[in-house]
């Protein structure tokens, strides 16, 4: 269980003249359709619309995401049709897949995962999935999600068989405007966001944001060996941002982001064994494992798992 705390840092109000209900209803169903009509995506590498963008696509913005609690790939799988994420090397090496196009042991990966219209590092030298990019804080203080099924190769390159991914951050604005948001939940979780952003003169803006998550494990170790919990989560992810208008026509956008993830590392879980055959090897680990549905058992003396990135992103359009 998750409660979110949210305190805007910059606000304005206005006193509005009281209608009657019939009136109401009919501006909310007014504002509703306008912000249907609003919605801007980048499907086809420029803005259009979506109901203009005639692929199979799902789109969430950043209050969706926050009403979601959606901080992983899992959580996005969770609530996106025909997307699944596997997690089995960890929540911050999770590898997507849509519509069965799935990456493998030794296989290429099917669903590219953009950040600003760059594509995330692929695979691994050791063949392992290493993750599509949307690792720690990679769902903070975006403008959307979207998600493209089918295949993408045309506009986003080779590997994207089975979709692509598009995390689209929110762009620096000329209002000086921020917000502070909080997080607690179970297992001794909190999370801390913090966004700024502000002007700088007529030509230039900058967005500045942070995003801190700590839990502890679910998972209960039974061997005495290591640590006593799986599952843990402890990442700090940064963003800074910067808009400056050259000329007229001419913008230059520069994105800079720094994300670091350490925990125990993740673990696979016993779940059946025969107890004669081959299976009795294993029999006797799943009696020591414990009945419990988060048991399992592991023999290394100091797991972890570490992710650390830096990612620069600089576009200029004219």
């Amino acid at each position: 269980m998750t409660r979110r705390f949210r305190t805007l840092l910059f606000c304005a109000c206005a006193t509005l003249p009281t209608l009657p209900i019939e009136a109401q209803a009919q501006d909310k169903a007014q504002d509703r359709a306008s912000v249907t009509q609003d919605i801007i995506v980048t499907a086809r590498r420029t803005e259009e619309r979506l109901q203009d963008v005639p692929i199979s696509i799902t789109v969430f913005n950043q209050e969706e995401l926050a009403n979601r609690n959606v901080v992983n790939a899992q959580d996005l799988a969770a609530y996106t049709p025909s997307l699944s994420a596997n997690g089995n090397f960890g929540s911050e090496n999770s590898s997507f897949a849509i519509r069965g196009f799935a990456q493998d042991i030794g296989t290429a990966p099917s669903v590219g995962v953009y950040f600003a219209d760059v594509v995330a590092p692929r695979g691994a030298s050791n063949g392992l999935p290493s993750g599509d990019g949307a690792g720690p804080g990679a769902f903070f203080d975006l403008q959307n999600v979207q998600i493209l099924k089918g295949p993408q190769g045309t506009l986003f390159g080779r590997n994207t068989t089975g979709g692509a991914i598009l995390l689209v951050p929110q762009k620096p604005t000329d209002e000086f405007s921020g917000y502070v948001e909080g997080s607690v939940g179970n297992y001794d979780m909190w999370r801390g966001q913090a966004v700024v952003n502000a002007p700088l003169g007529d030509r230039a803006r900058m967005r500045i944001g942070v995003d801190r998550q700590k839990r502890d494990g679910y998972m209960r170790n039974g061997s005495g060996i290591g640590p006593d919990r799986f599952g843990d989560v402890d990442y700090i992810a940064l963003r800074a941002s910067l808009v400056v208008d050259l000329t007229p026509d001419l913008e230059n956008y520069t994105i800079l982001s720094y994300s670091d993830s350490s925990n125990n590392g993740p673990i696979q879980k016993l779940v059946a064994a025969a107890p004669e055959g081959l299976g009795q090897l294993a029999y006797g680990q799943l009696l020591r494992q414990g009945s419990g549905f988060y048991d399992v058992m592991q023999s290394l003396e100091d797991p972890y798992s570490r992710t650390e990135q830096w990612q620069l992103i600089n576009t200029t359009s004219w």
